[in-house]
């Protein structure tokens, strides 16, 4: 077997179906299989999928145990020299899947590759990132982002203004479609599981290859179809806590204990208090939305004061790293 396609899923069912027709519209030409992990979904995937699709192997979990393990379950039973990690949320397109097994099959030093990701009105999406720096966290999530000051760093860490027509040695690239070859992964390990539940498992792994040798490439020449967000989107408070978490977690393991200790400290504070600054922002639009009459801007504004409120409580409830 060449290739194992691993599909972990969670409530987004409709988004499933397309991803495996356009699998089965747009074959590998290698002997390959699929395997999908449903993390314990209330909305019939596993029904529907049995129905529909007896080909693919299915692992119906009772419980949702993450992306990170539910992978590592689709590893388990792979036979593929290729993993491809692939979202549910992704449409596959002509030759895409071919295309990187060729480019893995002419580079013996790449552990991971991925493709462009493109919306579903062709715009390119930030797929290739460099590691995560504690000054570009400091930006993304707390205070110092309405100061401007670490700015710089956080968009070298998303490699803002990218571009590159031809494949391209980075970092790190987002799992939403990620080439993995078996030979990497049997050196520097399965995906951290214990460490994280969703998010910054991709970027875990990318480190350890690196580490180790192995080089990530990003492919711009094969394009897929990513729609975005669809599983992780139906919790976006619970979402935010869960990658701040799996953030601080990638620092404290691949960063010393002092610094992270010390970054831990700062950013926990940092994080509350900016939320508590939007509580006092949004509140002040809500009055002015309700002074002018304006709908619009009493709903967009209680819709941020929600969210920063859920925040602040989760981040109570079940603290972060």
């Amino acid at each position: 077997m060449q290739l194992s396609i691993i599909i972990v899923c969670w409530n987004v069912r409709a988004e499933l179906l397309n991803c495996l027709r356009s699998i089965k519209d747009n074959p590998p030409a290698c002997p390959y299989e699929i395997i999908v992990v449903d993390n314990a979904g209330s909305d019939g995937t596993v029904d529907e999928l049995r129905e529909r699709f007896p080909d693919v192997y299915l692992i119906a979990n009772k419980q949702n145990r993450g992306f990170a393990a539910a992978n590592n379950q689709g590893l388990d039973v792979a036979r593929g020299q290729y993993i491809f990690f692939l979202n549910p949320d992704t449409i596959v397109t002509l030759h895409s899947i071919d295309n990187l097994i060729g480019f893995m099959e002419n580079s013996p030093g790449v552990g991971a590759c991925g493709p462009k990701l493109v919306s579903e009105k062709g715009i390119e999406q930030q797929t290739a990132r460099r590691f995560p720096s504690y000054t570009g966290a400091l930006h993304r999530h707390t205070i110092f982002k309405a100061l401007g000051i670490f700015r710089p760093a956080y968009n070298k860490w998303l490699m803002k203004g990218f571009a590159s027509t031809d494949a391209v040695q980075v970092d790190q690239l987002i799992g939403a479609a990620l080439m993995v070859r078996r030979k990497a992964i049997e050196d520097v390990g399965r995906m951290d599981h214990y460490n994280f539940f969703m998010y910054y498992e991709e970027v875990d792994l990318c480190y350890r290859m690196k580490r180790k040798g192995w080089q990530v490439m990003f492919v711009p020449q094969v394009q897929i179809v990513h729609l975005g967000g669809r599983s992780s989107g139906q919790v976006p408070a619970e979402k935010t806590i869960m990658a701040m978490t799996s953030l601080l977690r990638f620092f404290r393991k691949h960063r010393s204990s002092f610094s992270s200790t010390l970054f831990r400290l700062l950013f926990k504070p940092a994080f509350v208090l900016n939320e508590i600054f939007n509580l006092l922002i949004y509140s002040m639009v809500y009055t002015a939305g309700l002074i002018c009459l304006n709908k619009k801007v009493r709903m967009y504004s209680a819709e941020k004061l929600g969210y920063s409120a859920k925040l602040l409580k989760l981040s109570w409830s079940h603290g972060l790293g």
